[in-house]
């Protein structure tokens, strides 16, 4: 990793999460005390000084797999490119291959809310959020890109974490639309806002989640009319509470890799791990006047490491 990425360290002593999305993983709150009392600590990058250079470096990507050029395509390729994605090989082929091959009836949409042109940037990293539907009969589902590019601007490293959209919400609201409530009044957050509002996300996630104290948690860092897309869950923080408090969540152990912002917006990139399994989840969480006010997440489980296409793992 670049020298400009910061390293915040948080420590707990009890540790238990949720995971909205994963109904399956559900292990009891002493199971989830020992495998959870465990450090965490996250990178998150700092400013946008390289948002330009790095969205005109995938652009010309994208456009030269439109013109099947393919050396043109590698202009934009660190040496070390890295993949986790556990849907291609490492190197560049399987990625040229992907975007020269699509199958008939793929489609891909970009969520503009996200950032300007669709992306979200932060230092020498780049998030999308697009609906896909892959044309292979699984239907529509929601997909993070995290790419992060090199010192030279080079594209070297890409996460790709997906999920199928389930038929219908708890919320009403679009499992990966933004609320008008928000976009028809932006803010325009600086750098400093940002870096604070990144300790909020991952101080709730500690808190509620890694502490165990759902309920505290809630009442400092949530917004009473907190807006959910996540599926399985109403609106508001006390559907959150009761969630819990039914037993409907799990408690799992977060432990949080990547936390990105842009002005309102914070994306966490985690490892979610019960005595089940682990699955890899990103949370987008759009933050306003200190308290979270809008949730996203994308889950999906980890293949075993027999079943990934290469051995640098999800994460």
């Amino acid at each position: 990793m670049c020298t400009t990425i910061l390293k915040t360290i948080f420590k707990t002593t009890l540790s238990s999460a949720f995971l909205a999305s994963s109904i399956a993983l559900i292990p009891t709150s002493s199971q989830a005390k020992e495998v959870c009392a465990q450090d965490i600590s996250y990178v998150a990058d700092r400013g946008h000084e390289n948002k330009e250079r790095s969205l005109s470096m995938l652009k010309a990507g994208f456009k030269a797999g439109a013109a099947k050029d393919f050396k043109g395509f590698m202009g934009i390729a660190s040496t070390s490119y890295i993949q986790h994605s556990p849907d291609l090989a490492d190197g560049w082929e399987p990625v040229w291959g992907l975007l020269t091959n699509r199958p008939e009836g793929f489609s891909s949409t970009t969520k503009t809310w996200l950032g300007p042109h669709g992306f979200l940037d932060n230092g020498n990293f780049l998030v999308m959020f697009r609906e896909v539907d892959r044309g292979d009969g699984t239907g529509p589902g929601k997909i993070v890109d995290l790419m992060r590019f090199d010192s030279d601007g080079k594209y070297s490293e890409h996460w790709d974490i997906r999920q199928q959209l389930s038929e219908k919400t708890v919320s009403g609201h679009s499992e990966t639309e933004a609320h008008a409530t928000f976009t028809d009044n932006p803010v325009n957050y600086s750098q400093r806002e940002e870096e604070t509002n990144k300790t909020i996300v991952a101080g709730f996630l500690n808190m509620a989640f890694n502490g165990g104290e759902v309920d505290k948690a809630l009442d400092k860092y949530v917004h009473r009319d907190y807006v959910q897309h996540n599926p399985l869950i109403a609106d508001g923080k006390k559907a959150v509470s009761a969630a819990f408090a039914s037993g409907k969540m799990p408690a799992l152990c977060y432990d949080i890799k990547f936390v990105l912002a842009q002005n309102d917006l914070v994306v966490a990139y985690s490892k979610v791990t019960s005595t089940q399994g682990v699955s890899a989840v990103v949370d987008i969480l759009r933050v306003r006047d200190g308290k979270l006010v809008e949730h996203w997440d994308v889950v999906e489980s980890v293949p075993a490491d027999k079943d990934m296409p290469h051995t640098n793992g999800m994460f």
